[in-house]
């Protein structure tokens, strides 16, 4: 398949995510970056439902449409040609779940350049309340909803005037971090969890959508359980700016003043998201891309 059709299937793939993800990622990142203020996920849910009303829950979804949108369809575009370079490096016709898993590290190591941006402003708008929260202790949340409407350029002039255009990328070690290792578990997950599901004498091409979303949901919780700590640092650094954006010192401080288990708030949601979320991103794709092997071959 050409690689605007890798590039559309992922971008498809992302929105699809996103648009059904969001609301589990936004209480992920404000158990990331407020831990104090959560005690559990299904606090955190009620109280963002009580405080920000439904739409806190979709806080950031311009940015993360376009984090996600940007990041599948570079990451799939580049994933398939990193296939190919795998192949030839290994000169083997049929590749194995590990380089598969690998060709997934090394378009992540793209991706992840076209996803912090976004990934930042998205990060900042979803803990932008609990943000003046800590600098206005004594004001309520209502008083701050209504004194205080953020939006996408709000938070990119914010950042630039602040850091410089180089602030947009703030985070970006840590995006890297993250994204490497995380993608190798993540496709590895995807690829080898499609064998397991497919019944014998059967292409795994042609899995159904129950099946894709499994696989997908299975791929989504070997991402999250592997990186959560390093995901953890990232959205500090970026909604906080703490330590000086060091990643090392960032992670040493969390560990040592506040535990090792706080770099794992959040994660249960993103277990739970991961079969919706990442479900529909692979069916999308895998139809998306038989949709335009079907066009190119016509």
């Amino acid at each position: 398949m050409s690689g605007i059709g890798d590039t559309v299937s992922g971008g498809l793939g992302g929105l699809a995510c996103v648009l059904i993800g969001q609301p589990l990622d936004t209480i992920k990142v404000k158990m990331q970056t407020y831990p104090a203020m959560y005690t559990s996920t299904l606090q955190a849910l009620k109280t963002t439902l009580l405080e920000e009303r439904f739409r806190g829950f979709y806080a950031g979804s311009s940015p993360a449409v376009i984090s996600n949108i940007a990041e599948n369809a570079v990451l799939f575009m580049c994933y398939n040609k990193c296939l190919s370079l795998v192949q030839w490096i290994g000169g083997n016709e049929e590749l194995s779940i590990t380089q598969k898993a690998s060709a997934g590290s090394l378009a992540s190591v793209f991706s992840s350049v076209a996803i912090t941006p976004p990934d930042q402003i998205k990060c900042k708008m979803q803990a932008y309340v609990q943000t003046l929260q800590t600098k206005h202790p004594n004001t309520s949340v209502e008083e701050i909803l209504a004194k205080n409407r953020v939006n996408m350029w709000m938070i990119i002039k914010q950042i630039v005037r602040e850091d410089g255009v180089t602030g947009l990328f703030r985070g970006l070690t840590s995006t890297w971090a993250r994204e490497v290792p995380g993608y190798f578990f993540f496709f590895g997950g995807y690829h080898f969890s499609r064998k397991m599901l497919t019944p014998q004498g059967q292409d795994p091409n042609d899995l159904s959508v129950p099946r894709l979303v499994l696989a997908g949901g299975i791929a989504g919780c070997g991402y999250w359980t592997s990186v959560f700590p390093t995901d953890t640092v990232k959205s500090r650094i970026q909604v906080r700016g703490e330590y000086s954006n060091s990643f090392w010192k960032t992670l040493t401080t969390i560990v040592r003043t506040e535990g090792v288990l706080t770099l794992y708030k959040g994660l249960t949601p993103m277990i739970v998201r991961s079969f919706p979320a990442n479900g529909a991103l692979f069916v999308t794709y895998e139809y998306s891309r038989k949709l335009f092997q079907s066009e190119t071959s016509t």
